[in-house]
């Protein structure tokens, strides 16, 4: 019987530090939307912790089973449970805390699965379960910190004695019940997206309508994403569809958005000056005065934690700067190069289309360059591109780059959010005969569209009754290294960002696509 107790001390220890680490983990996870958890960044542990919450999830769920069956047995043995627990409000407290416990568990694993009528609400539950199991560490320590003072507190990790056979049966039944985690996991990694077969004579317009025939018929798949400013709750549910002729992939991509946001840090005329309305672009997390945007991930391995390039945190690479936002970087540590589509609905989405970008190894830090952004890189251009209008940044004044030419046409430039080049001038204190209160443009368009590499995707997005509705086109090989080629077995993954510079949704598990034949 030692040798049982020692190890229902060793699952205890276990489930004691898989709770710990689920709640550390979860709290940096949650830190990405929420400013209250941000301010204790430098608290909570930083880099790839998405794989590491969902490994201490299972683990914990699996020592919360042998646990639970426990303390049911040990129910039984009434009179040893009155005598050691001097207070009854312990008592409610544990039964409480059991039931936040398995309520946590059961949560995260509706969001992992994705159940799509519950999953919303799950979201939210599991936020709330976190919260209070805080509420009950703290709660169960002081009581057993009353009871037999310092001493008493090694009992919130040491249980008291007294083992039933049954549970000496259950702790030895766990590297099956393991085994049989790692395989549903392993089944259910990614959901799968089938992309249907396109006849090559059928012509399909990139106009973000979608209302070729083709689109009627193609297998389609929502997912409901997180974390993102702005949106209810910081979720939204994306609409996924997909079609390949052999030679080009074509995607048709919808997402609830309540409105259209065009206006990309405008600037506007004050007492002062010229200075650029903004939120929160002084730390590079503008959340107000931005455009709609949503980025698509593809790699070749479709492993969690967007694929392992989500690294979170102030610092989340030791030897490299901290950022700005304390929300984290995106990197790939495995040498291998993901890529990254990222559409703009002011500064792409008039050019036709995607920024087409990738996320590789972490760069050196620029001197000079106030923004770091590790793995996430541009890829090469031949020409074309838009630049900010103003010769430098400062969050209280700044000198515009150029004015209108046609000051009659300012209002046409402030509705689609951008100022052509060749539609202005340089600026000058004696053209700049402006009000105060005039806005302005920040995006400063020098030509219509990029050539190169950087222009591989093809894309428009059109908004309408509280919907984007997104089309992408690319071809499967385009024969650069910072693209992936598109085949069956490449996974992908989605992010809407609702008038956000970074703070986007995202889902936990990636999405494989299956080509029809």
């Amino acid at each position: 019987m030692k040798f049982a107790r020692c190890c229902f001390v060793a699952i205890h220890l276990v489930a004691t530090a898989a709770l710990l680490i689920s709640l550390f983990t979860g709290l940096r996870i949650r830190a990405v939307l929420d400013d209250f958890w941000r301010n204790y960044s430098y608290l909570l542990p930083q880099g790839e912790v998405i794989s590491i919450h969902l490994l201490s999830g299972m683990l914990l769920s699996l020592a919360a089973f042998c646990y639970l069956i426990y303390t049911r047995l040990k129910q039984q043995d009434k009179k040893r449970t009155t005598t050691r627990l001097k207070h009854k409000y312990h008592h409610l407290v544990i039964r409480l805390g059991h039931w936040v416990l398995i309520t946590a568990i059961i949560s995260g694993w509706l969001i992992w699965l994705q159940a799509p009528v519950i999953n919303k609400l799950a979201s939210i539950l599991h936020y709330l379960m976190a919260l209070a199991v805080i509420a009950y560490l703290f709660s169960h320590s002081y009581f057993h910190f009353i009871d037999s003072g310092v001493g008493g507190l090694k009992r919130v990790f040491v249980p008291g004695k007294g083992l039933k056979p049954l549970f000496f049966i259950i702790v030895f039944s766990l590297p099956a019940l393991a085994w049989l985690s790692h395989a549903f996991i392993a089944q259910n990694q990614y959901q799968t997206l089938l992309v249907d077969d396109l006849n090559p004579d059928t012509h399909i317009d990139i106009d973000g309508i979608a209302n070729e025939g083709i689109w009627q018929q193609a297998h389609q798949i929502s997912v409901l994403t997180h974390g993102g400013a702005n949106f209810d709750n910081g979720q939204t549910r994306i609409w996924a569809q997909a079609v390949q002729n052999e030679q080009e992939i074509y995607f048709a991509l919808r997402w609830q958005d309540a409105n259209e946001s065009l206006s990309h840090l405008p600037l506007k005329k004050t007492e002062q000056g010229w200075k650029v309305k903004q939120q929160g672009f002084h730390h590079f997390d503008e959340t107000e005065h931005y455009e709609d945007k949503f980025a698509v991930m593809l790699s070749n391995s479709c492993d969690y934690g967007a694929d392992g390039t989500a690294h979170l945190g102030h610092q989340p690479l030791k030897d490299k700067p901290v950022n700005w936002h304390q929300k984290g970087y995106h990197a790939s540590l495995d040498n291998q190069v993901r890529d990254l589509w990222h559409w703009k609905a002011v500064r792409t989405n008039g050019m036709l289309l995607a920024d087409d970008n990738f996320i590789g190894k972490p760069i050196s830090h620029k001197p000079g360059v106030r923004r770091y952004t590790a793995g996430y890189q541009a890829d090469g251009k031949e020409s074309g591109a838009y630049v900010m209008n103003w010769l430098w940044y400062k969050p209280d004044i700044i000198v515009p780059k150029r004015l209108p030419q046609d000051n009659n046409k300012l209002a046409l430039f402030n509705q689609n959010a951008l100022l052509p080049w060749f539609e202005s001038t340089p600026y000058h204190k004696t053209t700049d005969r402006y009000p105060v209160g005039t806005e302005l443009p920040s995006v400063l368009y020098r030509s219509n569209r990029f050539e190169g590499d950087r222009a591989n995707v093809r894309a428009k997005g059109i908004w309408k009754d509280g919907y984007w509705h997104l089309e992408l086109a690319r071809k499967l090989d385009t024969g650069s290294q910072k693209d992936v080629v598109i085949d069956s077995g490449v996974c992908i993954w989605f992010s809407a960002f609702d008038r956000s510079q970074v703070a986007h949704t995202r889902h936990v598990r990636a999405i494989q696509l299956v080509f029809a034949s």
